[in-house]
């Protein structure tokens, strides 16, 4: 279930070893078999400092692999699994030996096993709005079909069939992807080293590093996702977010330092 913890010395995944930065893939080979890593899964998002003063976080890359000084972006939610129906409550008890459980009707959008596993649900309306609640797990399900969706984080008021409303949300750092110009979503962080696709590995949250400049940034101002350039920041627009500030006057299309602020 969610907790709060100190940052710990060590990360999930080595930063570097004989020189070279580190990436696992998602897939690992287990007794000549194939796994999925779900030690590194559980991780996602978790931070860490570097002893420079750089914050980096876990994140798993998508289907594309992930180039360097590039903004990277969690995936879009999916809009058939936004204001869903609740269709049963199941109430954590037992000192959780009953997990919380939540019901969930589906949009025309099919879900696989665990898709969401790590993510949160988020109460829209009806009893109980205003929660945010950690997933810990769900069946695959047809579209428009209901799935049970295990709870880490039991919420403290019941949601009521046919009364609440939830959304489904991936953990922001699973299945990231070059920010989209034309469809800009919540920014996780830049990349200081590529990334295969399906691959975990480290990007900068917080701290100077270098991006890609699309729009002539000036010292000292606030820099945002690009809505003409994928992966690039610009001067600082609020519609479009903000991700930090930039400490030299850029060149358009040129790689500039900018201090990360996610």
């Amino acid at each position: 279930m969610s907790y709060i913890s100190n940052r710990g010395a060590t990360g999930g995944l080595s930063l570097r070893s004989n020189g070279v930065f580190q990436q696992q893939a998602q897939s690992i080979q287990v007794y000549g078999g194939t796994a999925t890593d779900t030690e590194l899964s559980a991780l996602l998002g978790s931070r860490w400092d570097l002893p420079d003063g750089r914050e980096v976080r876990l994140v798993l890359a998508g289907a594309s692999n992930l180039a360097t000084g590039k903004v990277m972006t969690a995936p879009a939610a999916i809009s058939a699994h936004l204001e869903c129906a609740v269709s049963a409550f199941q109430a954590y008890a037992s000192n959780g030996a009953t997990p919380a459980t939540v019901t969930v009707t589906l949009g025309a959008t099919a879900v696989t096993a665990n898709q969401y596993a790590g993510g949160l649900l988020m109460v829209n309306s009806g009893t109980g709005a205003g929660q945010t609640l950690k997933i810990a797990s769900h069946p695959a399900a047809a579209l428009s079909t209901n799935v049970v969706v295990t709870l880490e984080d039991a919420p403290n008021t019941a949601l009521v069939a046919a009364s609440s409303t939830v959304s489904l949300y991936k953990n922001p750092c699973d299945s990231i992807i070059l920010s989209d110009h034309t469809a800009l979503q919540q920014p996780v962080g830049v990349t200081f080293y590529p990334v295969t696709a399906a691959y975990y590995g480290y990007v900068v949250s917080k701290g100077l590093t270098v991006c890609l400049n699309d729009g002539g940034w000036t010292a000292g101002s606030a820099v945002s996702t690009s809505n003409g350039t994928d992966g690039a920041v610009e001067n600082g627009v609020i519609a479009q977010g903000f991700v930090g500030y930039a400490i030299e006057a850029g060149t358009t299309a040129h790689y500039n330092a900018i201090v990360v602020q996610l």
